[in-house]
Formats: C-alpha cells, structure tokens, sequence
C-alpha cells in the first residue's frame, strides 16, 4: 500500500499535470474536498464532477500549481505550494497550503487555502472561503502522540498560558506568525509566547479549536478566532519529533483580522 506522502505526492503531481480527473482515484467515496472557491464536495460523485470543471476551466487560465512542499505520516499530512495567476502576462505567486486526511490508502478529508491577502491584490471582487471547512469535521484521529501534542497545546492556550507553551517545543523548532513573522529556535519561540501571555488576554482574544488531526510526526489543526469585532478561521501546521513541536506554522485572513481588531495579532 502506498504511503500517505505517496499519495499526496501523487496527489499533487496530477494537479501539476492539470489532469484533475484522475484526483478522483485517489479519495475514498465519502470523502470531502474543500475548495477556497468553490467550497466543500461532498463525496465522490460531487469531487468527481467539480474536477471534471476544474479540468476544462483552469487550463484555459493559465494558472497552474509549482513549488510542491509535502510533509506526511501515516494518516495525516500536508503541503505548502504555489499558485501562479497570469494576468496581462505577467505570472503572480499566490502562496497556498493544503491538510489531509488519509483512510485505507486514499484521502477521505482534503482542504486547499491560498493566501487571501496575496490574492485580493489580484482579484478584490473574489474573497476565497476559508471557514467552510473548518465547519467539515471527518473522522478526527486521537490516537497519534502529536494529535495529543495538539490537544494538550490548545487546552494551554485556551487557560491564555502561552508562556507555558513553550515547554511543547523543540530546542530547534520554529514558529511562523503571519503578523510578527518567524521564530527560529526555543529562545525566540519562548519570548514571543511570553509576549502573547499579555497581549491576548488585553485583547480580548479566544480561540475554538475545531479539528484537528495527527499521527507521531505530523499534525494540523483547524480554528476560530474569536475577537471583539468578531470571529475569523485560520489553521495550523505542525511537524512533531520526540513529542515536542518543531514546526507551528500559523495562517489566517491577515486583511480580515486587522479590520476585526487592528493592529493586533489574532493569535
């Protein structure tokens, strides 16, 4: 049987190819794709139909997919790529990442996010959904030890002990913040937790944790961020190793939350 990484990897490589077809052997006949665009597709025959359009639609764009990032385990993975938009011949890189979840050798969840900032500079008359599938819980997994990671990091942050955060981390890990940017190693991870201890609380800042899924080495997790102004989604990417993190790579609608609650960092 092939791995979880096979599976994306090949996954990818067909989008690449721009035979969306051919997606459809590699998902269960429940599973659900989510789509920035066009939203979530329920089951086989609904997946099977929205690629037959996205066969006959995206090439004619000329957008296609570079830059193929994928990290995986058994049961859980995801990748980071790039979309590229031509308009008026010149070719945009619209940053974009994807969470899977695998059953039986085949996906059974799949979610695509692009960079809603990034691409609301290329088309501000299209806003990609990004709360759609945080909404699509299937079949969490509780039986990986990064899974747990996940839970026990979310059942911290939602006491607001941020400064206690840091303990989940590796001495090499990195953390990547849309607003304050990238932490690389304990130190930086730690001062910037230690940071968000006081900044959140002050700023009225929740989260709910909507779904998550993990393995031993890779998780990811969906969320909502609750602020005064309002609530957003984002989500999280982890890499796991000897059971502290060594990736959290945050992502949410930046342009969203600064007019929620500017100029704080909803996380």
């Amino acid at each position: 049987m092939a791995t979880a990484y096979d599976v994306i990897q090949m996954f990818g490589s067909v989008e690449d190819d721009q035979k969306y077809g051919r997606l459809v052997e590699f998902v269960t006949d429940d599973a659900i794709y989510c789509d920035p665009f066009a939203g979530p597709q329920r089951g086989k025959e609904a997946i099977s139909a929205f690629m037959a359009e996205m066969e006959r639609v995206i090439p004619k764009m000329g957008v296609y997919f570079a830059d193929w990032e994928t990290v995986a385990d058994t049961t859980v993975g995801w990748s980071r790529w790039t979309m590229v938009v031509p308009v008026e011949g010149v070719e945009h890189p619209i940053p974009g990442q994807s969470v899977y979840r695998l059953r039986d050798g085949k996906i059974c969840y799949a979610a695509d996010y692009v960079d809603s900032a990034a691409y609301r500079k290329l088309r501000p008359d299209v806003i990609p959904d990004l709360s759609s599938a945080s909404r699509e819980v299937k079949g969490t997994s509780v039986s990986g030890s990064a899974d747990h990671l996940v839970k026990t990091f979310w059942d911290m942050q939602n006491n607001a002990r941020y400064g206690d955060l840091a303990s989940l981390f590796a001495e090499d890990s990195v953390f990547q913040d849309q607003v304050y940017g990238r932490f690389e190693g304990i130190a930086a991870v730690t001062e910037y937790l230690q940071r968000m201890e006081t900044e959140m609380p002050e700023s009225g800042v929740t989260f709910t944790l909507d779904d998550h899924a993990g393995d031993e080495t890779v998780a990811w997790s969906q969320w909502t961020c609750h602020m005064p102004g309002g609530s957003l989604p984002g989500w999280t990417l982890h890499t796991v190793r000897d059971g502290k993190f060594t990736l959290d790579a945050d992502y949410f609608d930046v342009v969203a939350a600064r007019k929620l609650q500017p100029p704080r960092d909803p996380r």
